[in-house]
């Protein structure tokens, strides 16, 4: 008999072994292979076995097996983790109780580490208490103190263990519980404990011998249960762990969880009416600290920390500070003096601050009383100025340093608009102004030139206050801004910033035209600049065209002429931005006067092209320029609109279309292999289109010759969707040969794409998919007879369902919509004949009528199923792999409506095509078990008719499954060890926490 037991336990020991060993070799090559793909094959394949049932024991084995290296451990209590989250349904309600038990002894186990396990271990325990009831796991805070709080060995693992305890009742969205139960079980676990936590938090606060780092942990513990809100404030006043919160600010090692402290303290008495009682107390024992961060000096993780403190403060009660300014202004003078600091880090903790206090200081600022915050926020203002200013030697700044003190900058000029509701812009922008007066008064006192430094910084704060002035006040203030930009030095930084600060006030300077020529001749000067006052000056111009137009018609000649002489030597971006700005003076002009204006400023551009275009020997250079002035006709388009569509002269159609339209015509006949050429035309194209309208027909055919030929000879895709473009704006008027013009040119594109899927990737060639799948799309829309009743037709919907395996979301978008409407389209509701699958549609899906009634319906209804006989089971597969992995959420309802029409009209075709689709589906998406559930429900509900029940089978069965796995997914990081994040919404029909 003994022989016998110790065979069997020899076996079961060799079973054992043999189960661990496959995780051990792939934990082995997750870990210490430097091949990627048999990393990466190891993670798949240990994520796949965590979902396992056997999982449960072979994590159980390798937690227990303190001789095994970290990783293998660390990954079975992470398996635990996950199990416990996701499958807990694998263990029967009569073995809970041994899993906790289990898990339990696992913890004591690892009491004196390693933390991590430790924390792994914890996090397990409390998504477990939060599935079990309270007959499973009764009293749970009281039976882990009783196990781990009596012995200082293992004190520390108790307050891990009721520190993540709250957090993951609060915050772990994963958990799948229903909301009864889980408002049961957070009463159990939290509500009915909190007199205890503190008891017990108090208790170990007080031991003899209590070491920095347990000092820290109970921290970590209030932390939880403060953020929680299970422990209030007024209770944690009688307690010792009140008044140690500040007192630990003077130990280093727990200075930065103290400060953590009492920050949550504070937040927690926002309710300031009801906290009366605490606040005093609170606000009393933050006065000490104002000398200590006197003291501080450079020590910026200790100034840090006490304007962290000193902010919350200022943001919780900044209500109470102007009611009770002697016992509350202290916080705001110890916030200017972090605001002060030269770390703009911790300046920037001060901000909200300012703009909550100034909230409800503008709304009272007449009030002499104030006068102090006044005071306070009118030295904010200098102080920001002073953070604005640009180092003297950037060279000692790294170039992200560099970039991010620009970003910066724009942040601390929301402080500025701050200052300005506060003190009254007209006041702020004063002293700013008073500041570069200053500067330059010293600089002609001394003979030398001012740093541009100190006259850039005031001037971006002018630009940062604009946004607070009104257009048609501040007249005195704002003129002296405007007349002083043109008398600074003429360093380029300082015109930059001058020429922005100009851009900020074109409102205003339209009230006051008087000033147009002065800063037109600026704005020009600094057109012909170079670099960043050449973008500046760029800017400036666009403004002032676009809010001073009415002014600036007098001035078209000038600007005319300025285009004449220096437009090649403009950057492209200015060139560009000058059609901008003419196209917005042109706009109001009356029609006669409109027309006579844009052939003025068109025509150039168009002579340039056509030079470009008609010489030979053009250089890539000349190709540049004349590519240029397509970029600034298409703006200029752009801007005016379709506002004179109606007033154009009868000869527009035949001349000024055709002109234009041959000059770039012969540009594309030589260059349109040339990407950015392509580029350029197609949206020059699609503007005039807009401007033009109706007068541009008749150079439609020619224009769509034109795209159909570079596209099959260049494949760039901006000829395909030029079509589109067309289509979409003329199909629905076309005459008999502009439709016969559409199908030719169809067809031609449709060879090439064609061809393209044969031989490329498609997720090469995304965007020759996607701008296809938009013609067509146009063409079913418009002109639904060429695509349905065209040979082309089945392809299109092919390409159309390889569009689907595409990862950009607005290409799936697009093509999911297409296939809707084909497999929706109201033609449908024809019956079919005996040598047609299907039944008559009945959802009416695309807006039509049931009782359809144009004469081509049978073909159409014909046409669209025999294409649905042959590819049905591709859509299907792909619209449910989709579901499952690449769809973005907002396109679950649209897959869902496919389905639904789907299964309405071809109901024994989708039960034959779904079982193969739903096995193909990836393992790591959706499981076995889900897989089969999803079938069952499905079949079912097709059986049935039951529309309803497919959808409900679709999201609420296979794309629930398909969140859950890849919430689990989100859970790992290497070989299934999972470190937590991902999406926070829970799954449908659980408890949103």
């Amino acid at each position: 008999m003994a022989a016998s037991v110790a065979g069997q336990a020899s076996s079961e020991a060799a079973s054992q072994s043999a189960s661990l060993q496959p995780v051990m070799q792939a934990l082995e090559t997750l870990y210490r292979n430097p091949d990627k793909a048999a990393k990466d094959q190891a993670n798949a394949w240990l994520q796949d076995f965590q979902k396992t049932p056997e999982a449960w024991q072979t994590a159980n084995s390798l937690l227990l097996a303190q001789d095994l290296p970290l990783e293998p451990r660390l990954f079975a209590a992470q398996t635990f983790r996950t199990k416990t989250t996701f499958d807990l349904e694998q263990v029967p309600s009569s073995s809970r109780g041994s899993l906790r038990d289990t898990l339990v002894t696992a913890l004591a186990a690892y009491a004196s580490g390693p933390r991590v396990i430790q924390t792994q271990i914890c996090l397990t325990l409390a998504g477990l208490a939060i599935q079990l009831t309270d007959e499973e796991w009764p009293d749970v805070v009281k039976g882990m103190t009783s196990k781990f709080g009596n012995d200082a060995s293992t004190v520390g693992v108790l307050l891990e263990f009721l520190t993540v305890l709250p957090e993951e009742v609060t915050g772990n969205h994963r958990i799948p519980v229903e909301t009864e139960h889980f408002n049961l079980r957070v009463r159990s676990l939290l509500g009915s404990n909190a007199d205890e936590i503190l008891r017990l938090l108090t208790m170990y606060l007080q031991a003899p011998g209590i070491t920095s780092q347990i000092q820290s942990s109970i921290f970590q513990c209030l932390r939880s249960w403060l953020k929680a809100g299970e422990i209030a404030t007024t209770s944690l006043l009688d307690t010792p762990l009140f008044q140690f919160s500040f007192d630990a600010l003077a130990s280093d090692d727990l200075f930065d969880v103290a400060t953590d402290v009492i920050c949550d303290l504070i937040h927690e008495t926002q309710e300031v009416e009801e906290n009366m009682n605490a606040i005093p107390q609170i606000v009393r024992r933050l006065m000490p600290l104002r000398e200590e961060l006197a003291r501080a000096g450079d020590d910026e993780d200790k100034v840090r920390g006490i304007c962290r403190i000193f902010a919350q403060a200022g943001e919780t009660y900044h209500t109470l500070i102007l009611r009770h300014q002697e016992d509350f202004f202290p916080i705001v003078q110890t916030l200017i003096e972090c605001a002060a600091y030269h770390d703009l880090d911790i300046v920037s903790i001060t901000f909200r601050f300012w703009y909550l206090l100034g909230s409800a200081l503008g709304k009272r600022k007449e009030d002499p009383s104030l006068m102090p915050f006044l005071q306070v926020y009118a030295r904010l203002l200098d102080i920001i100025v002073g953070h604005l200013r640009f180092p003297d030697d950037e060279a000692t700044q790294t170039a992200a340093e560099k970039d991010e003190f620009r970003s910066f900058r724009h942040f601390m000029g929301d402080t500025l608009k701050d200052c300005c509701y506060v003190l009254g812009s007209k006041d702020c922008l004063n002293r700013s102004l008073q500041m570069i007066r200053d500067i330059l008064a010293a600089s002609q006192t001394s003979g030398s030139e001012p740093r541009w430094q100190d006259v850039e910084a005031p001037l971006f704060s002018m630009r940062a206050m604009g946004t607070e002035v009104s257009p048609t006040g501040e007249n005195d203030v704002i003129g002296s801004i405007i007349d002083i930009i043109p008398e600074l030095p003429a360093h380029p930084r300082m015109r930059y910033a001058g020429l922005l600060v100009i851009s900020r006030y074109t409102e205003w300077i339209d009230h006051h035209p008087d000033r147009i020529p002065g800063l037109l001749s600026y704005i020009s000067a600094g057109l012909e600049s170079e670099g960043d006052v050449a973008a500046a000056a760029g800017q400036a111009m666009s403004y002032l065209c676009q809010d001073c137009r009415r002014h600036l018609v007098p001035y078209l000649p000038q600007l005319y002429a300025f285009l004449g002489s220096v437009g090649d030597r403009l950057e492209p971006d200015d060139l560009i931005t000058m059609g901008e700005g003419v196209g917005h003076i042109v706009s109001t002009l009356s029609p006669q006067d409109a027309l006579p204006a844009m052939m003025q400023f068109s025509q150039p551009a168009l002579e340039l092209i056509a030079s470009v275009s008609a010489d030979a020997s053009s250089s890539r250079l000349d190709l540049k320029r004349a590519n240029i002035r397509i970029d600034m006709l298409e703006r200029f388009l752009e801007t005016i609109g379709p506002r004179f569509q109606e007033a154009l002269p009868a000869d527009c159609a035949t001349k000024t279309v055709g002109d234009a339209y041959a000059v770039i015509d012969g540009l594309l006949a030589k260059h349109g292999s040339a990407f950015w050429i392509h580029q350029s035309s197609v949206n020059l194209f699609r503007r005039s289109m807009t401007f033009f309208g109706p007068h541009a027909r008749g150079i439609l055919p020619a224009l769509l010759d034109r795209m159909s030929s570079l596209f099959q000879a260049t494949g760039f895709s901006g000829y395909l969707w030029m079509m589109g473009r067309i289509v979409e704006a003329y199909g629905a008027t076309a005459d008999d040969a502009l439709k016969a013009s559409f199908q030719s040119n169809y067809e031609k594109v449709s060879s090439k794409v064609m061809q393209v899927m044969e031989n490329t990737m498609p997720r090469e060639v995304p965007d020759i998919i996607e701008d296809y799948v938009e013609v067509s799309a146009c063409i079913l829309a418009e002109l639904p007879s060429l695509l349905i009743l065209s040979p082309i037709f089945p392809h299109a919907f092919r390409a159309a369902v390889t569009a689907l395996t595409l990862v950009q979301p607005s290409i799936i978008h697009r093509a999911l919509d297409f296939i809707r409407a084909i497999v929706g389209h109201d033609a449908l509701a024809v019956a079919p004949t005996a040598s047609q699958p299907g039944t008559p549609l009945s959802l009416g899906v695309n807006g039509g009528s049931n009782g359809y009634t144009d004469p081509s319906s049978p073909a159409y209804a014909a046409a669209i199923r025999n294409v649905l006989s042959s590819q049905g089971d591709h859509l299907l597969a792909l619209l449910l792999e989709g579901l499952v992995t690449t769809f973005p959420p907002e396109q679950i309802q649209l897959v869902s409506t496919i389905f639904r029409v789907l299964v309405s009209g071809f109901p024994r075709e989708c039960l034959s095509w779904i079982g193969p689709a739903v096995e193909a589906l990836p393992s790591g998406a959706v499981g076995h078990a889900d897989k089969v559930k999803f079938l069952e429900r499905f079949g079912q509900s097709v059986e049935r008719g039951d529309l309803p029940g497919v959808k409900s089978a679709l999201t609420e069965g296979l794309y629930r499954a398909s969140r859950k796995s890849r919430e689990r997914s989100r859970m790992g990081d290497g070989g299934g060890v999972p470190m937590g994040g991902g999406d926070p919404e829970a799954v449908g029909g659980y408890v949103d926490r």
